[in-house]
Order: C-alpha cells, then structure tokens, then sequence
C-alpha cells in the first residue's frame, strides 16, 4: 500500500512539474512566507479598522517593510523600526517647532539630516543600518507633509507611531506563533557547512604545504563574515542569546585565524631550512583530532615530538616559524569546535568566557557619496516641487526623500532607481483594479482579507528573489499608500489620480537622481578600501598599529572581503588578480608586524629573552630609508636558541618571537617591490 501511494504522489508531482515547469524556479520556502506575511496584514488591517485609527493605510505598510522570510530577521527589524521611528518622530518635532515659518531654513535642516541619516546608515549593517535610514525619512514623511499646516505634525507624530506599533506587533505575534524558520539554524548550518572547506584549507598546508591563492583565500573569508547577518539575527530567538553569539563570533574568528595560518604556512611551504623530522611532527599532531589544548600546548607537543625521533634538536627560524604557525592553527581549531559546542547548547565554556568582537571596516567613501546624492537629490526635488506651487507636491517630496535615503546603502543604486520606477507603476496599476473593481463588490474585511492574499504573494515572490526585490520593495511597501486605504473607502477617480500622480512622479525622480548623480563607481571603491589596507600597514610599520587579536584580524579580512567584492564588479582580467595578490601581501605584513610585536611584548616578560625582545621592539619600527633587512637579521641573531635545556614556557616564548620576526622578514621581501612599484615607499638612489 506504501508503494502505491508513493507511486501515486511521484505521479502528481512529475504531472505538476510537466504542466507548470516554472514551480522549480521559485525561491524554497515562498508559501510559508507569503502566508505569514498576508496573516500579519490580515490582523493588522483588522485591528486597525476596530481602533479606527487615523492611517490603517501605514499599519499595511508596516507590515511589508517588515516582511521577512525568517523569524529573527522579522523581530529585529520590527524592533528597529520602533527605535528609527521613535527618532524621527522626536527630530519632526523639533524642526517644525525651529522652523515653522521658515520654508528655506526648515527644507535645508530636513535635508542635512536625511543626509547624517544616510551616511550613517551607510557606516552600519543589518537593521542597525534600516535605523538610521528610517529615522531620516520619517522626518520627511512627518514634517514635509506638515509643512503648510505645523500647528498639526504632534497629532500626525502619534497617529503615525500608532499605527507602525500595531504593525510590528501584528508582524511579532504571526511570527512568534506560526513557529517561522528560525535565523539560528541558519546561522548554525552556515558555519557547519564551511567547517569543511576551512578543514580541507588547513589539512592542505599542513600536511602538503599547498597555498590556494590570495583570491581563494579571501572569498572563503567572504563567506565567513557574511554570517555576521544571521548573527544578527538570530540573537532575537534564543535564550541565553549573548551567550551563544559570541560562541558564534568565536567561531568565525577561529575560522578567519586557521584562514590566516594556512596562508601563512601554504605561501612560504618549501624552504629548504625546515627539517623532514619538523614536519611529520607538525603533520603527526595535526592528525591528533582528540588533542585540544592551547597554541602553548601544541607547541610543547611538537616539541616534544621532535626530540623523541632526534635528541638534542635545536628549531632554526624556518622550522620555529612552521611549529608557530602549526600550533596556531590547531588552537583555533579547537576554539573553533568550542564555539560551535556554545552556540548550539547555550552553556558557558569555562576556557573560553571572553567576548569576541567581530570588527568591520566603515567604507567612508561610500557613506559620503551616499550622504551627498541624498542632499542634492533631496535639494533639487524640493526645487522641483517649489516651482510646480501644486499643493499636494509635498506628498512627491516625501517620498522621493524615502526612496533617495533608502538606497543610500544600495550598492547598485541605478537597479534600485529601476526598482522604483517599475515597482510604482505596477503597483499604482494592481491598486487601481482593486479599488475600482474589486472592493466595489464587498465592504467587510474578510473580503478585503481575500482581495488582499494575491497581491500579497506577487510581492512576497519579487522580494525573495535578489533580481527582482527593489521592485518587489516599491511595489508592496506602497501598495496601500496607493491605494488609499481607510476607514471609509474613497472610489473617487480624481482623488485617486491627483494622489497617486505625485508617487509616480517621486518614482521618476528618484530614479533620474539615483541613475545620474554620484552612482557608485567599482574603481573607486576598490582604491578606497586599497588605500585602507596601505593604511593599516603604515600603522604598523610606525609602531601604532592594532594590537594582534580577533579585531585586528575580521577587520584585516574585512577590508580584503570589500575590495575583492568591487574587484568581482570588473571585467576579470589578470591585471585585476595580480593586485588582489598584491594588496594581500600587503595585509600579510601588517598581521605579521602585528603579531611579532605581540610576541615581543610577551617575551620581554622573560629576563632570558627580554635583550633580544627589545632588540626586535626597535626592528619591527619600519621606518625610510627602509633598510628592514639587516636590523631584523640582527633581532634574529639575538634571540636564544629554543632548546631543551630551557623552561618549557621560555621554549615557547623564544620559538614565538623567532617565528614572529621571521614571518615579518618574509612578509618584507615579499611585500617590498610592491610597496615600491605603488609608490607607497620611495628608496633614495645613492648619489
């Protein structure tokens, strides 16, 4: 009987992908969230028209900015909405009460703080990032629209803070019941899924010496900070959620730091000065998956390995820095497994209690080209509006301020003007067929509810797919806007014509200035974030550069992660590849200054070491007329020799600094002609 009925569902199935082919295509999971979203607007548009609030329209439009396909993603974002709008509201007030008289001064003090908003939204991610932007706008939707008539922006400040918090708790309460796909797991399938490739990156230059290339390497990076968004998220939905984020942020950190030492060990793999019996310790530890200690106990192991096959071994540098480099990655390694263990079970891990912060690098270019389109955008519509002297132009304005501050974190803003121009009049199109043709036949909400449920999955299928969801962003969010939905329906034509003339010409002038002014150049971007990387070097090389650590690191890759991002929008050419590599070469010798500095410090605590680490303090200072080689030689020189008469932890100590000063060493002779051949250092020609 299981059989047939097998036989009989495999039937159906292959008969409805024979008559609608186009079902596999669709994004998985597309119902539940249509469903969702349409149950939100349901209860909230309900709710709304029990209240009889001032604007049911905005709880619709609450909803739909709100929609999200998962459950963390939708209770973030409502909590962030409540914060921006709670801004924006308070700055409305106090513009209007400043400037009530003065259109001039209020226009320009609306203007400047749409374009704080923008750059600061630029600056941030995730919803931290909506925010701001929201905080921005609602100041143009609440205090332009009062600009003829102040005496009225306090009662439209609560109407409006009415109606979105009936809107997030419609969206809270659909979400929290429904049992919605957690962010979590997610998050946690992300970070099992690159467990692998990072595993297969460190066996490959642990046991073969294998270096994939800076461009593998980065985008592997890439995909590991890209987590921090459903990290983001995912702190809504679990208990003990501080706990088990930065169980997560330990993993990415440790994920970034075996990154970091099989690039290490992969780049500067076959010097002929590191022995056969150093490197099947390094490979026999590395195959120990049961031993998890600390990078001072692997250290101690390979040792101890070491001498076992051949007594009296003294490493050299090249062999100090493989065991240095070895030891590290296998101390991640097993943070990284207790950073995964804390996330999924939410217990304290006694060892490792310290918060983990992932850093980022602020791309200030971006945030100021956005921050200046949104004020001379802003500038010239209200020029525009001024001059037409129509009354409802305010309403034009307004939301032209929304679609400009939205799409000041957009990194393709001319697919987002696109988005405006297309998704308006479509949804201009599907309200005026509703309201003239449909709602003329029934009045109650469960017939608006079932009017609603087709528009609701069109939208919901155009944001889920990447192509498509600036238009499917126009064209949900402003459906009730356009609409004009309240207590009592309007079927006028003119009122609906004279109201929604003014969104398509918002659309059509977002999309001019969004197309023609300041669009974001992939050229630009790429020299910005470059010259942050020579940046960060030069901090090094003066002495004042970040201390070595996780912070230091995720925002070395981060800066790496971004150019290769705008290096992605070139054409491919090996030009483009060459200066990846170089710019990584570049972020190698600063994380190797950084950390030589690191071990110099420590080992000054040790009087046997402390000559020789004041010695490599002073070397590491990279100064004109850049003779590097010869004072890194002598700190070299001057470090004892690890061996086995000594301490434990003054072996480890003097196998560090060796390994630090060493990879500094390489990094120069690796990163010199380039530093050179960019004009970044200038040797001085004898004579």
């Amino acid at each position: 009987m299981a059989g047939i009925q097998a036989s009989h569902m495999q039937r159906i199935h292959d008969g409805t992908r024979a008559l609608l082919p186009w079902l596999d295509r669709l994004p998985p999971g597309w119902i539940g969230f249509s469903l969702r979203t349409w149950c939100a607007l349901v209860l909230g548009l309900a709710t709304a028209f029990w209240l009889q609030l001032d604007n049911p329209l905005l709880v619709g439009v609450t909803v739909m900015i709100l929609a999200q396909p998962l459950r963390g993603q939708a209770l973030s974002k409502a909590f962030y909405r409540l914060l921006g709008t709670l801004v924006g509201m308070g700055v409305s007030i106090v513009l209007v009460a400043v400037w009530n008289q003065q259109r001039g001064p209020f226009l320009g003090g609306v203007a400047l703080w749409l374009a704080a908003c923008a750059f600061v939204g630029s600056l941030e991610r995730d919803f931290r990032s909506y925010a701001a932007l929201l905080s921005g706008y609602t100041v143009a939707l609440v205090a332009v629209n009062c600009i003829d008539t102040p005496q009225n922006v306090f009662n439209i400040a609560v109407s409006r803070a009415s109606a979105i918090t009936l809107g997030v708790f419609a969206v809270a309460v659909v979400n929290i019941l429904s049992g919605s796909p957690a962010a979590w797991r997610g998050l946690a399938d992300g970070l099992k899924q690159l467990t692998r490739p990072i595993s297969e990156t460190a066996r490959a230059a642990l046991q073969h010496g294998q270096d994939r290339g800076a461009q593998a390497d980065i985008r592997l990076g890439a995909r590991v900070l890209a987590l921090t968004t459903p990290l983001s998220y995912a702190r809504t939905e679990l208990e003990r959620g501080g706990l088990r984020a930065n169980g997560a942020r330990l993993a990415m950190a440790c994920m970034l730091a075996v990154l970091d030492c099989a690039r290490g060990l992969g780049r500067h793999a076959g010097h002929d000065g590191i022995a056969p019996v150093v490197e099947d310790a390094i490979a026999r530890t590395a195959r120990q998956t049961d031993l998890r200690t600390d990078q001072v106990g692997f250290t101690l192991h390979m040792l101890d390995m070491i001498r076992a096959t051949q007594p009296g071994h003294i490493p050299n540098r090249d062999e100090a820095f493989a065991i240095e480099r070895a030891a590290c990655m296998l101390a991640a390694r097993t943070r990284l497994h207790a950073g995964q263990d804390m996330l999924a079970e939410g217990k304290p891990h006694p060892e490792f209690s310290q918060t983990i912060n992932i850093a980022v690098q602020p791309n200030y270019m971006l945030a100021f080209t956005g921050a200046l389109r949104v004020l001379v955008g802003f500038s010239f519509a209200a020029g525009v509006c001024v001059m037409t002297g129509l009354p409802g132009a305010t309403v034009a304005l307004a939301q032209t301020a929304l679609t400009l501050t939205l799409a000041a974190t957009n990194v393709d803003t001319a697919r987002f003007g696109m988005g405006a121009v297309i998704g308006m009049p479509c949804s201009v199109l599907a309200a005026a067929v509703l309201n003239f043709f449909v709602l003329l036949h029934g009045a109650d909400m469960p017939f608006l509810a079932l009017t609603l449920l087709p528009q609701t999955f069109i939208a919901c299928l155009l944001l889920m797919r990447p192509s498509t969801a600036a238009i499917g962003f126009n064209y949900g969010v402003f459906f009730f806007a356009i609409l004009g939905l309240d207590n009592h329906q309007s079927y006028n034509p003119t009122e609906f014509l004279n109201r929604n003339i003014f969104y398509l010409l918002a659309a059509l002038l977002a999309f001019i200035i969004l197309v023609l002014l300041f669009p974001p150049s992939a050229r630009r971007q790429r020299f910005w974030m470059g010259a942050s990387i020579v940046r960060a070097l030069e901090r090094q090389m003066a002495g004042r550069g970040a201390a070595d650590g996780p912070t230091r690191l995720t925002r070395a890759y981060d800066r790496l992660a971004q150019m290769q991002f705008w290096t992605d929008r070139l054409p491919a050419t090996a030009s483009h590849a060459r200066q990846m590599e170089s710019f990584a070469t570049f972020a190698e010798l600063e994380g190797a200054l950084a950390r030589a500095r690191l071990y110099a410090l420590q080992a000054q605590k040790n009087p046997l070491l402390r000559p020789a680490a004041e010695l490599a303090l002073r070397a590491l200072v990279l100064r004109a007329p850049w003779t590097v080689t010869a004072p890194l030689q002598q700190a070299l020189d001057a470090v004892p020799a690890p061996a086995a008469q000594l301490p434990p932890q003054t072996q480890v100590a003097a196998i560090n600094l060796l390994a630090g000063l060493n990879a500094v060493l390489r990094g120069w002779q690796a990163a010199a002609p380039r530093l050179r051949h960019y004009g970044i250092i200038r040797t001085r020609k004898a004579g």
